[in-house]
């Protein structure tokens, strides 16, 4: 009796309840729907579709590019593809920046709209390119933020992405991060290719500062004859003069300082490295005259000031 009278029961008390829930669930659902397809109709007015987005792309026009995808992302915030072009445009806008505060928001955009079309769900195909172009992103923002450009080129490359910069990318990704180890590792699969004076020479250091002195030798001396860019060729001569006042060449370290200032009278380091020279070889005037030019020429040079404040 007792189970008979808990079934009469629970049916006089639930089933009302739950025919009622259903029909307020049911008027939800259309309203709801209602509401969608109004605001969609209504946000959609001059959105242009994912193909002429990329139609603009595809035709190198960045700025209306990014202009529509903007206007895209604002009707349709959840619109991964707009996000994704929205993110991609930004940051190729970013490096035709004519001022760096310009530059740094629409790097910011870039990070922000791939990184909520990544939450959001890019379809398979387009992962590699997302994350590239975000660490690429990333990496124009600075050395504060190589951490993340890391992340992301690897990312990038575990994906499938074929870039042929990639390898060079990370390995200046990693001397900026004075992880030296992992950046010859990318430094030596870069040079197997085609390569820049500033990837040749960023290379070069890193294998100094682990230890690999006649591997950085060897590029810097390359450097030396072969650069194209004047600054990297000066550059690289100077840190060959460090390398032989480090290894007690004295004769060689002036004979080099010697040379880079004929080069560029103003080189402050070129000068300083003289003053060290003189100082080993007891020219205690000409170590002292070559400090001054130092103070001259960069009144903050913290270590000529020194120089000139101790007692030769």
């Amino acid at each position: 009796m007792f189970n008979a009278f808990f079934r009469k029961i629970s049916t006089r008390r639930f089933r009302r309840p739950l025919w009622i829930a259903a029909i307020v669930f049911v008027l939800i659902g259309c309203i709801s729907t209602g509401l969608f397809f109004i605001l969609k109709n209504s946000d959609a007015k001059g959105v242009i579709s994912h193909r002429e987005i990329a139609k603009l792309w595809n035709e190198g026009n960045i700025e209306k590019t990014i202009a529509e995808s903007r206007k895209a992302t604002e009707a349709f915030p959840f619109d991964e593809y707009y996000l994704s072009m929205r993110g991609i445009s930004a940051y190729y806008s970013a490096l035709d920046a004519q001022d760096e505060e310009t530059r740094q928001q629409l790097l910011e955009e870039s990070v922000i709209s791939l990184r909520k079309a990544l939450v959001i769900g890019v379809p398979s195909g387009m992962k590699a390119q997302i994350f590239y172009v975000l660490a690429k992103a990333y990496y124009q923002k600075g050395e504060p933020w190589f951490d993340l450009a890391e992340r992301y080129f690897l990312l990038a490359r575990n994906s499938g992405s074929k870039e042929k910069d990639l390898p060079q990318y990370l390995a200046v990704v990693y001397a900026g991060k004075k992880d030296y180890e992992h950046a010859i590792e990318w430094f030596e699969l870069s040079l197997k290719g085609d390569t820049s004076d500033i990837l040749t020479l960023s290379a070069a250091i890193s294998y100094k500062n682990i230890g690999k002195n006649d591997k950085a030798r060897e590029l810097l001396a390359s450097l030396e004859t072969h650069a194209t860019d004047a600054k990297i060729r000066l550059k690289a001569k100077l840190l060959l003069a460090q390398d032989s006042y480090e290894s007690g060449d004295f004769s060689t370290a002036l004979q080099r300082y010697e040379e880079i200032l004929k080069e560029d009278p103003l080189n402050a380091d070129a000068w300083y490295g003289l003053g060290l020279v003189y100082a080993k070889k007891n020219d205690q005037l000409g170590a002292r005259a070559a400090f001054r030019k130092v103070v001259q020429i960069d009144p903050n040079h913290a270590d000529a000031r020194k120089r000139l404040a101790e007692k030769l």
